[in-house]
């Protein structure tokens, strides 16, 4: 298959490094440091699911014009791998390209990104994931699997795409090396990962801990429930469906399944304060207030921590 990759950090990376190990043609979109030793060297994928340099079936491509000048109009995937901040931004930079594509996915975390996406290209193409294993680039032309909690999950829209279609990407992915399966209920995996992320992502990053720290104390523990209790009422209203009928049986998943493989994982937003960047605090806690606003509601947890994490983000963005 031809596939194009729009944002080689660690995730698109590490999706790139292994669809081309498994004979793809692999084109990568992304910053220069990092493409550049990947141009000269090979992409270095180290980590829990082994060590690869992989020399083979990757192309560069910094721009449109290009990738255009290297006769690749249209792939049979697209992937989308860019914070959610940028989401816009590069499906209108690459329209030309993804209009005359099969299939977008959206490896991205938080809430909008899909909404964003389906503004832009037709429902019938846009194919939602849910990613819940963690990575890091260690230097330019290296990235790292640090981390895995659960296989992704490939899922369409108000389910248009044929489910066949879906379990046919979603081998190409495992097949790879990258565990993956297909489902009906992609929103309440979204959302599943809504849950998790607010709850361990912006907290960690903010008290500087792993998430096995949030787990182990009674103080953090109580503020993830509470942010766990805002969503469970923000979703009541907008009527999003969960897997647990409860905040609490959500909480105690959390705590003792989810945890526990991810105890010495290093949230990602904490990664973007560290290197001055911006963070998906919008697209995550943000977003719940965001949501909650609509209705009428009040959720201060998770508005703290969103109000917390924008005054960091101004001592270095400013």
């Amino acid at each position: 298959m031809k596939i194009l990759i729009l944002g080689t950090g660690a995730i698109g990376s590490v999706f790139g490094g292994f669809l081309a190990k498994s004979s793809h043609q692999v084109t990568l979109v992304g910053k220069l440091p990092h493409l550049e030793v990947i141009k000269q060297q090979g992409l270095k994928i180290s980590g829990i699911w082994g060590e690869y340099l992989i020399t083979q079936n990757l192309i560069l491509g910094l721009n449109l014009e290009e990738i255009l000048r290297n006769s690749q109009k249209s792939f049979d995937l697209v992937l989308i791998c860019v914070k959610s901040y940028d989401t816009e931004k590069i499906v209108k930079e690459y329209l030309p390209v993804i209009k005359e594509s099969s299939y977008i996915i959206s490896l991205q975390n938080g809430l909008g990104n899909l909404e964003t996406i389906s503004n832009l290209v037709e429902k019938e193409k846009i194919i939602a994931a849910r990613v819940i294993f963690g990575a890091k680039v260690e230097s330019p032309g290296h990235v790292k699997v640090t981390v895995y909690a659960d296989q992704v999950m490939l899922g369409s829209i108000d389910n248009v795409i044929f489910f066949e279609k879906l379990e046919e990407v979603a081998q190409i992915i495992s097949t790879s090396g990258i565990p993956c399966q297909a489902t009906k209920e992609i929103n309440k995996y979204l959302w599943a990962k809504v849950l998790y992320n607010c709850c361990l992502n912006s907290l960690a990053a903010i008290l500087e801990v792993t998430y096995g720290e949030l787990g182990a104390y009674q103080e953090t523990r109580k503020i993830m429930l509470d942010i766990c209790k805002e969503i469970f009422m923000v979703a009541k209203i907008k009527k999003i469906e969960f897997f647990w009928e409860r905040p609490e049986e959500y909480f105690d998943y959390l705590i003792n399944k989810q945890i526990p493989p991810t105890a010495f994982h290093h949230a990602s937003m904490r990664q973007d304060i560290k290197n001055q960047k911006k963070t998906e605090i919008e697209a995550l806690n943000g977003a719940i207030v965001r949501l909650a606003k609509e209705e009428g509601l009040e959720v201060p947890v998770n508005n703290f921590i969103t109000s917390l994490i924008k005054s960091k983000e101004k001592t270095y963005l400013s």
